[in-house]
Formats: C-alpha cells, sequence, structure tokens
C-alpha cells in the first residue's frame, strides 16, 4: 500500500500533454464515471518558472526547444 507521501499517479489513458506555440505545457486529465453524471475535464497550464513545468514537459517527452 503507498504511504500518504508517494505522489498520486494519474492513469497516462486519461492525460492529454501538448505543448503550445507560446511555450507553455497544457495538461487535460480526462474525467472518469458514468456518462452524463462525469465532471468536466481538469485543464492545467504551465509555463516556464512554474514549480511542475519541467515535470510535465518530461511527461511530453519534449525538448525545450521542441514547439507545439
Amino acid at each position: 500500500m503507498p504511504s500518504s507521501t508517494d505522489p498520486a499517479r494519474i492513469p497516462d489513458h486519461r492525460l492529454t500533454i501538448e505543448k503550445r506555440g507560446d511555450g507553455a505545457v497544457v495538461v487535460r486529465v480526462r474525467s472518469d464515471g458514468p456518462e452524463g453524471s462525469r465532471l468536466p475535464d481538469a485543464v492545467f497550464a504551465f509555463r516556464c518558472g512554474d514549480p511542475q513545468y519541467a515535470y510535465w514537459l518530461s511527461r511530453l517527452g519534449g525538448d525545450p526547444q521542441q514547439q507545439g
């Protein structure tokens, strides 16, 4: 059983990660649950300097010079 200090891992099949032309990394987490009662997707944008920017850029497999 994971301890409370282990980071939560979002299943890859629920994630969409893209890098916009302005350099921001956009992460969309698709909602899960029965159709009709499902919440909207969660969408986050990270820019260079944000604490999680490098993490999501590495999840994208992106090169900092790559434009999307």
